[in-house]
């Protein structure tokens, strides 16, 4: 019917490899042995939502050292908290509060003694027009997908003297102009600028800027926003998987750019002199778009 939806109108024109993923495969499976993360502690926030249940569900899988869960519902937290298989901490606390960072840092570390990796599932998405949005409100988006950030990465170094895997979920939303976006698109491109210069400044800092995808809502865990449900196909644990997938060596290609789950790990690491060579996950100048050329079908790579 010509009045169909695409389903993935926001996916493919953001695409870097010409196979698109939109559920679980094999180099994301949480199950598979080449994901392990014996030995490794990870900090999770928004650790309550669909995504960093996912998370932590994942890292559970491939057997984590230990779990922190960090989150502002203490209820939540203990909800994802049940289904894990391996040690974790509950710490309910708001990233946008530098007491509070400082004091779940701490908390952690007295727990299990060091920290290998944060992971950022806390964001917002705030949608309205600027004559309609009070300030509060707009400027809210930026308290939560840009300073959070900071306040993490912040206390993070501190905790680990810089070194370990800073993960920053963040938003295509960042190189989109449309009205309404006043307030998210900003801030999450700010989220995207900051890992740049977080990896700039900390060289031995694994840093990573991941989009999610256009995620659907599973057991009650995610947002619902009704214009994007028709797009809503990406699996919560695709996330998941992806982010062990980058604590392995092989993933270092990635570091300090932007990257989405939907992209083929296995076309990206045929690619991967190409990409660190041209820096073509990074953004382009004082641009809002990245040096590589996204679309349907994929970076135009210069070797076959």
């Amino acid at each position: 019917m010509a009045d169909q939806v695409d389903p993935n109108l926001f996916t493919t024109p953001y695409q870097l490899t010409k196979t698109l993923h939109r559920d679980v495969y094999p180099a994301v499976d949480s199950t598979s042995p080449s994901l392990k993360v014996t030995g490794k502690v990870v900090l999770v926030t928004g650790a309550g939502g669909g995504l960093g249940y996912a998370i932590a569900k994942a890292w559970s899988d491939a057997n984590a050292k230990g779990i922190v869960l960090v989150g502002r519902d203490t209820k939540t937290l203990e909800s994802t908290a049940a289904d894990l298989e391996v040690p974790y901490l509950v710490v309910p606390g708001d990233i946008t509060k530098e007491a509070d960072v400082e004091s779940i840092f701490g908390k952690a570390v007295e727990k299990f003694e060091t920290i290998d990796t944060v992971i950022n599932a806390s964001g917002t998405l705030t949608l309205g027009p600027i004559a309609a949005l009070e300030p509060s409100t707009w400027w809210a988006a930026y308290e939560i997908n840009i300073k959070g950030p900071y306040n993490l990465a912040h206390y993070f170094i501190k905790a680990s003297g810089g070194k370990g895997t800073f993960i920053n979920l963040v938003s295509i939303g960042a190189f989109g102009l449309a009205p309404g976006m006043s307030s998210y698109s900003p801030s999450t491109l700010a989220r995207v600028k900051f890992g740049q210069h977080l990896a700039l400044e900390q060289p031995d800092l694994r840093v990573f800027s991941v989009h999610p995808g256009v995620v659907e809502v599973s057991k009650g865990r995610g947002a619902i926003v009704d214009f994007f449900t028709p797009f809503a196909k990406d699996k919560q644990a695709l996330t998941g998987g992806f982010t062990l997938y980058l604590q392995k060596p092989e993933a270092d290609y990635l570091r300090g750019g932007f990257s989405s789950v939907n992209w083929d790990i296995e076309e990206m690491e045929q690619h991967k002199e190409e990409i660190t060579e041209g820096n073509l996950l990074q953004l382009r100048g004082e641009s809002t778009s990245l040096n590589a050329k996204l679309g349907p079908e994929g970076h135009p790579w210069s070797k076959k």
